[in-house]
């Protein structure tokens, strides 16, 4: 039997065709949370394009573009006959913001779940307001 690489648990990748956001932007969106979660740490190994685009669907040009926007976050590196590593991680000291917003989110979405939204309403809401803000940002830091 064929025995497979392990990947950290908790990054496997799911693209969602119907929010709008970009597959890419979708990968890096994943693993930036497994980063902000604990999921992902500093020399954890993600799994190969190859597996992603099995994963996934895309098109193998998604994928590299997705680990290329990685690595020039400096959050990756892709070492040749490693695989790619994680190197950086932006959240690490922004535990107490992290469980401040979980908590705000919990109440959120808790309220919404009374209100009677379902679970692909509430999350097509945030990852639309997600969307919206964080273009906005860029926007706004560009401009600057």
């Amino acid at each position: 039997m064929e025995e497979r690489p392990v990947y950290p648990a908790g990054i496997v990748f799911l693209v969602d065709r119907s929010t709008g956001v970009p597959a890419y932007r979708q990968i890096v969106n994943q693993v930036l949370a497994a980063l902000r979660l604990g999921r992902l740490v500093i020399g954890d190994r993600l799994p190969p394009v190859t597996e992603v685009v099995r994963q996934t669907s895309i098109n193998v040009n998604t994928a590299l573009k997705a680990y290329k926007t990685l690595e020039a976050q400096g959050i990756t590196l892709a070492k040749q006959g490693v695989g790619t590593l994680i190197v950086h991680n932006p959240f690490l000291g922004k535990e107490t913001v992290h469980l401040e917003l979980v908590q705000r989110l919990d109440a959120v979405i808790a309220q919404a779940i009374r209100d009677g939204l379902t679970n692909d309403d509430i999350r097509l809401t945030l990852a639309t307001a997600l969307e919206r803000l964080t273009t906005t940002e860029e926007k706004t830091v560009a401009q600057q």
